[in-house]
């Protein structure tokens, strides 16, 4: 059986305005942690990722554009506030922090495990890193 959606409803969603995410300002204690290499590597949220998995690649195209507005540093170098870490190409890490689903992430305090979680919108990861929550 086919389903027809009726042109008034495709239109009227293509034309739904945008959601705009607002992501907390970085506290000028956490600017000065990010100036500084060696102190970036102590509080980092680790993003366990892979390029075949659908909710990775939506946490990516949806909620990093917020953060990247914001100045946040979002890549695979360890001075990065969110370090991308695909797991087919770091199995020892992935092992390491017992990676069990995608995407996972961790956050990182002085090199021991703070907390952990899965996919979370651009506000809840500003949360997460500040340790808030």
């Amino acid at each position: 059986m086919n389903t027809l959606i009726p042109a008034t409803l495709v239109l009227s969603l293509s034309l739904a305005p945008m959601k705009t995410v607002e992501v907390p300002e970085l506290p000028e204690n956490v600017v000065k942690l990010f100036k500084a290499e060696q102190d970036v590597s102590r509080h980092q949220i680790l993003l366990f990722t892979a390029s075949w998995c659908p909710a990775c690649v939506q946490l990516k195209n949806n909620e990093f554009p917020a953060l990247k507005a914001k100045n946040w540093e979002i890549g695979a170098d360890k001075s990065s506030h969110i370090r991308v870490i695909d797991v087919d190409q770091h199995q020892g890490l992935s092992d390491k922090y017992n990676i069990q689903s995608l995407p996972t992430l961790v956050l990182v305090i002085d090199g021991k495990e703070v907390k952990r979680s899965g996919s979370l919108n651009a506000y809840s990861i500003a949360e997460m890193f500040y340790n808030r929550k």
